[in-house]
């Protein structure tokens, strides 16, 4: 079973349901984002840091995965976190690591249906053509408390999505949230790819 799953998942003729991608790379995944400095769920944390003095606020986070992006929040002393994720394979290696107080097992269109409310939400390497789309960002204005922050990255090749990324823009404007900032940096040190992070608040 092959281990390196970045570059495969770069490339145009690598067709394979999310599903299934994310079954097969769960045992690999936390070492190869590691190995090649993922660094998205860091900055993401940091950002927040930077914003928030309150440690106690309440963090969802978006496409957990294997809890990278919460094990970044809680080195920021952040622990009132919540994680949802639709791989079941991902999300049994988050609960060994009790990050979480809570982790849900959900699509993300399906997450206007949450019957709780949030003051932070992070979606942190999440949101591109081939993944989340762009209703996400009304999806998670439905669910955060007023003046609530919705972060998330867009990778290098999010960005030049030119469709992709007007939409992005498009959902921005036409939403309620104000974009507090955009901050553009390393997303995959090893792959020499960037992201930038938004910093959304709901008005």
């Amino acid at each position: 079973m092959p281990r390196n799953f970045l570059d495969k998942i770069y490339k145009s003729n690598f067709n394979i349901s999310s599903n299934k991608l994310y079954k097969m790379w769960a045992p690999y995944y936390d070492k190869e984002l590691t190995d090649n400095q993922y660094v998205t769920p860091f900055r993401c944390a940091q950002i927040l840091n930077d914003l928030i003095y309150d440690k106690e606020v309440k963090i969802l986070d978006v496409g957990c995965g294997t809890g990278l992006s919460g094990n970044a929040l809680r080195k920021f002393g952040f622990y009132q976190i919540d994680g949802l994720d639709f791989s079941i394979e991902m999300l049994k290696i988050a609960s060994e690591k009790k990050i979480y107080n809570s982790l849900l097992n959900l699509d993300l269109k399906n997450l206007s249906k949450l019957n709780k409310r949030y003051e932070v939400i992070i979606a942190s390497g999440v949101i591109s053509p081939d993944h989340a789309n762009p209703n996400i960002i009304k999806s998670a204005y439905s669910i955060l408390d007023n003046k609530g922050l919705f972060i998330f990255s867009l990778n290098d090749h999010a960005l030049s999505n030119d469709e992709f990324f007007k939409e992005i823009q498009v959902k921005i404007r036409c939403s309620n949230f104000t974009l507090l900032d955009q901050i553009y940096g390393d997303h995959i040190k090893g792959l020499k790819l960037n992201s930038t992070i938004f910093i959304l608040q709901k008005n």
